[in-house]
């Protein structure tokens, strides 16, 4: 194979792709920013002035953050397929009276906080070919989630989406959900996706419910943060012809949104990884209007904003997220921008204020002040750095997992088990 790869006709393969890619979608995505372009620079871009570097804060705050690392996998025995997933929660004071900007929590003092050791590991399995990868997968997201009241779960979704007047499982009974209530009193019923559950799908599942888990845990502890982050974005995917969340994960993420209202926790959302169409384009914005190392916002409105949504998403299903706030940010050149989101109810009754953009934009820039405040870690400049150590903390390196399917290797053995059941067929004919 590698004397194809090496050849001129490949590279002509490649050249061919690259120049159909830049003929059909980037030049009509180039025509659909320039519809957006002016209200991009005029309206939703804006900077921010950071906090002195020696500020002492009126009042010092506490900040939570989730992340989660796995592998789908991690082991086999035969059509059994065994995750592994891992979480890990960080939480840091402010500390700008003692001088120790950010310092984290005594570990063993959160543990004991929590109840639960950190980074935890969970393993959870499945087999795809006997028909139970849905009630395997309800099984394991019953485990992990604290609620364990279905009914209760899905009324926070109804009640953000459709309005306050759901306010139980029984005024479902009043809207067009009425005929659909049957399923939504158990987990199974929830994974509406059953026909697309893939490893994958699963593992993401999994790892997905674990962090919001851990987050809920921390919701109901006495740690009491201004702010909880979440590695990734607050989408709820939605079934297409129920109109509800396609699996449980979209239930909890709304119980989670209403939990951190209840509290006056701030839950949000950060990304280095996303879709944001022309990110690139704004940071140079950015840059231009404000000033090489600068540090900027982005508001991504949705259709239901003032103005409306913008061209250059508006045939992508998820952006904005349904529910959710997104903005894109920067706090350091050397990086490219991150997109952070928040919960829409939240940001309508405590940043956007209806009739007065400079109020709400005086408010968006408070807010990103305060996130820029906790950015600023050398090791990771620009990003939280809550969520910079709880990445840190619950990743799996190569090693770890060479490690640990070598504990998996020696109970196998310890119970007796054919090994062979654990590696794949083709390795029988060195393949």
């Amino acid at each position: 194979m590698l004397e194809k790869i090496l050849t001129d006709r490949f590279r002509k393969l490649v050249r061919a792709v690259l120049t159909d890619v830049r003929n059909q979608q980037d030049l009509r995505d180039e025509k659909e920013f320039a519809k957006d372009e002016e209200r991009i620079k005029n309206e939703l871009l804006d900077d921010i002035v950071p906090c002195p570097a020696n500020e002492v804060l009126d009042e010092d705050f506490t900040v939570a953050a989730v992340d989660g690392s796995g592998t789908e996998n991690f082991g086999i025995l035969d059509d059994v397929r065994l995750h592994l997933v891992s979480t890990s929660v960080v939480v840091l004071q402010s500390n700008t009276r003692r001088g120790t900007l950010f310092e984290p929590m005594d570990r063993a003092q959160l543990e004991s906080e929590l109840n639960q050791e950190q980074p935890h590991l969970d393993m959870h399995w499945h087999s795809g070919v006997r028909n139970d990868a849905r009630d395997k997968l309800a099984a394991s997201l019953s485990d992990i989630y604290p609620n364990k009241s279905v009914t209760d779960l899905i009324v926070h979704f109804f009640q953000d989406y459709l309005g306050p007047h759901v306010s139980s499982f029984s005024d479902i009974d009043s809207t067009d959900y009425a005929k659909h209530k049957s399923k939504l009193e158990s987990i199974q019923g929830l994974i509406s996706r059953a026909g697309f559950l893939t490893n994958t799908a699963v593992h993401d599942e999994l790892r997905r419910v674990s962090e919001y888990a851990a987050a809920r845990t921390v919701l109901i502890s006495e740690i009491r943060p201004k702010y909880i982050l979440l590695d990734g974005a607050l989408s709820v995917f939605m079934h297409f012809v129920l109109k509800y969340p396609s699996m449980p994960s979209g239930f909890m993420l709304r119980e989670l949104c209403s939990l951190s209202r209840e509290r006056n926790v701030i839950l949000c959302a950060v990304s280095k990884n996303h879709t944001i169409p022309f990110a690139h384009r704004i940071a140079k914005m950015a840059e231009e209007k404000f000033g090489t190392g600068s540090k900027w916002f982005c508001l991504l409105p949705s259709q239901k904003d003032p103005g409306g949504g913008l061209h250059i998403y508006s045939d992508r299903t998820y952006i904005p997220p349904r529910l959710a706030v997104p903005y894109l940010f920067s706090f350091s050149e050397d990086n490219r921008p991150s997109r952070i989101d928040f919960d829409r109810v939240w940001w309508k009754k405590n940043i956007f204020v209806r009739d007065d953009p400079a109020k709400t934009r005086e408010k968006e820039k408070a807010l990103f002040q305060e996130i820029e405040f906790m950015s600023r870690d050398a090791r990771w400049y620009g990003y939280p750095v809550a969520l910079a150590l709880a990445h840190e903390e619950c990743k799996l390196s190569y090693e770890d997992l060479r490690m640990a399917r070598e504990v998996f290797a020696d109970v196998l053995h310890e119970l007796g088990a054919d090994v062979r059941r654990s590696t794949p067929m083709r390795e029988d004919y060195g393949l």
